[in-house]
């Protein structure tokens, strides 16, 4: 297929990239990597057929399933604490468009939105894989007029099927009557704007929480910090559907072979001066603490921040063998990642 024009694109294919076209390749992937493909698909750490890496004592490493297995495990979940990553080899999807967009309402109508969706993903394939947020944009002029100013609810994703049995999976949804629709079959570079992430890196702060489950009450709770009514200094709560192939464990995956939680919550508050940190802070925390009878305790580092949280990004046995293979290739802790693993 190398060679054959589909769908407009020179090759056919697409990795299982993020949902932000400014997040780095090799911190999301060796982190985990959760892409709107991923109910389907898997983490993206489980497409990595190779890493090249410097290790500490300045050797240039090429790790893979048969050579240095237990650093090429390591690397694939455990992030930047075994060496400078200066190769990834990717296993990618013969995938050269999507069935994906997203549907928009104002906030006043999140109540009955958000049930709605968190009720929609209990019987979905594991081919969709969507978000819910509530959002607040600040009345901006380089905002487009459908965000300036607006507090909204915004669905989106990815439904990896034919555009009929698309609409017809949707057809709940859009049963919602949204103010805006954009989901239709678009090419796969495309996906990354879905999502509207500022196109460049922005200041901010934010938490997360790995969920057990979402119900109606989590809907009250997670509302009650950013729905109807409420003034936050956070942009929007989110909640991101995961299981599917982001739940199964995977043998032949690395340290991060799935994700331990059914959803994940994450919430962002924007920090351009510096006296909007603490405020920011202060809210994510209250997010996250409104969620807490939900969480599992589990993080995934990629979508966190603070500091202190490896042991809850993996379970003991993972901890304890990551940190054997850390001794090993760096002894002296040369290399200092954002989430060390000691």
């Amino acid at each position: 297929m190398g060679g054959r024009r589909r769908g407009g694109r020179p090759h056919g294919y697409t990795a299982l990239h993020g949902s932000a076209a400014d997040v780095a390749v090799a911190g999301y992937t060796l982190g985990g990597g959760a892409s709107f493909y991923g109910r389907k698909h898997g983490l993206a750490s489980g497409s990595v057929l190779a890493v090249e890496l410097v290790t500490a004592d300045g050797s240039i490493v090429r790790c893979d399933a048969e050579h240095e297995p237990d650093l090429f495990w390591a690397v694939r979940g455990g992030g930047g604490s075994f060496g400078v990553v200066t190769a990834i080899e990717l296993r990618l999807l013969p995938m050269a468009d999507v069935y994906a967009g997203m549907l928009l309402w104002d906030r006043e109508r999140a109540p009955e939105v958000c049930r709605a969706w968190v009720a929609w993903t209990k019987e979905l394939p594991d081919s969709v894989t969507t978000s819910m947020r509530v959002m607040s944009f600040p009345p901006l002029p380089e905002l487009p007029p459908f965000l300036s100013g607006r507090q909204l609810v915004v669905i989106d994703g990815a439904v990896l099927e034919t555009d009929e049995r698309a609409v017809e999976l949707l057809a709940p949804l859009r049963a919602l009557e949204p103010e805006m629709d954009t989901f239709a079959r678009i090419p796969a570079p495309a996906m990354t704007e879905v999502h509207m992430d500022p196109p460049t890196p922005v200041a901010a702060v934010g938490e997360h929480a790995m969920l057990a489950d979402v119900t109606d009450e989590t809907v009250d709770a997670l509302l009650g910090e950013v729905g109807p009514g409420t003034t936050s200094p956070l942009m929007f709560g989110e909640i991101r559907h995961l299981g599917g192939a982001l739940g199964r464990p995977d043998p032949a995956g690395g340290a991060v072979s799935h994700l331990a939680g059914d959803y994940c919550a994450f919430c962002v508050a924007p920090t351009p001066a510096p006296e909007m940190v603490d405020p920011g802070v202060a809210a994510s925390q209250r997010f996250v603490a409104a969620l807490e009878p939900w969480a599992n305790g589990r993080h995934s580092l990629n979508f966190t921040d603070t500091p202190g949280r490896v042991e809850s990004g993996y379970d003991a046995d993972t901890l304890a063998r990551l940190r054997a293979v850390r001794r090993a290739v760096d002894p002296s802790g040369m290399f200092v990642a954002n989430h060390p693993i000691g």
